[in-house]
């Protein structure tokens, strides 16, 4: 297997341990499609399948990109196109990795500059870089979005509350990933991996703008998703059965009010895939 199918296939099991982690609030798992109506967790596995391959080519493009790095972000953006497009057809048309694809993506080729540079792979260093990537095209982005009509949701709540959502939490190089979800998956100290990642994914949600849950339930919806991921890790600490009962419970009233963290689920993604590249030796 070469270096890039081995990209591929750790963004594809980052990609499918997100969706099998049980039970989250509000999101497709094992168990439900949470506050979906358009998708389940057959989806979620078409949709990853489709998208890896891409995120490895983002890889193999940028270990060998001579150019600036804004420029490789404009060759990377063209990829993640075909990538998007490629998951709409493996889901009739259901939207369910695009912000995935975005942020892995940027990890991808990150991470391929850091292989270029470095010679080895580091969550911290790919995060930099994935940074100097992206810091001076996006805030462009951001600024000519100031003045045509929005048209995606996340340029609709740009317009109306100047919150940049994932084209800023990437210009701020994923300071949650960074700060909160690794430092998290690295401690461990969780019965198991699926209660670990759980326990990520909670803890990613009492920081996360998520702009997901900001567009089905506006700032107190937001507000309301952080008190209650804080108070359950209070109650909490360890996910042990009567945790996860609970955590059921949780399920049941996100879905009651229509949020889904979205958002905290890419970065959970994200968090796992620079866990299997800092573990990658074979080069």
């Amino acid at each position: 297997m070469t270096l890039t199918q081995q990209v591929a296939s750790l963004a594809l099991s980052a990609l499918e341990e997100e969706v099998r982690t049980t039970p989250k609030p509000g999101l497709v798992d094992l168990h439900d499609s949470g506050a979906h109506r358009d998708m389940d967790f057959r989806t979620f596995l078409l949709s990853a399948q489709a998208v890896a391959p891409y995120l490895g080519e983002m890889f193999h493009v940028a270990a060998g990109w001579e150019g600036s790095p804004p420029s490789l972000f404009t060759r990377i953006r063209q990829i993640g196109v075909a990538a998007e497009s490629a998951m709409l057809r493996a889901t009739g048309g259901v939207n369910t990795h695009r912000g995935a694809i975005f942020t892995l993506g940027i990890l991808s080729a990150g991470a391929g500059q850091c292989l270029r540079r470095e010679g080895a792979l580091t969550a911290g260093r790919i995060l930099e870089l994935s940074q100097d990537m992206v810091a001076q095209p996006l805030r462009e982005e951001l600024r000519a979005m100031e003045g045509r009509a929005p048209v995606t949701h996340g340029e609709r709540l740009y317009a109306v509350t100047g919150h940049p959502g994932v084209r800023g939490v990437a210009i701020a190089g994923f300071p949650s990933l960074r700060h909160t979800a690794l430092p998290a998956l690295a401690e461990g100290g969780q019965p198991d991996r699926n209660s670990l990642c759980l326990h990520v994914l909670l803890k990613l949600m009492t920081v996360v703008e998520d702009t997901t849950v900001l567009h089905r339930a506006g700032q107190g919806g937001l507000e309301w998703m952080r008190t209650q991921a804080l108070a359950f890790l209070t109650t909490w600490p360890l996910l042990t059965a009567p945790a996860m009962e609970e955590l059921s419970l949780l399920n049941r009233e996100f879905i009651a009010q229509n949020i889904s963290p979205g958002g905290c689920a890419d970065l959970l993604s994200a968090a796992l895939f620079l866990e299997g590249l800092e573990k990658l030796s074979d080069f």
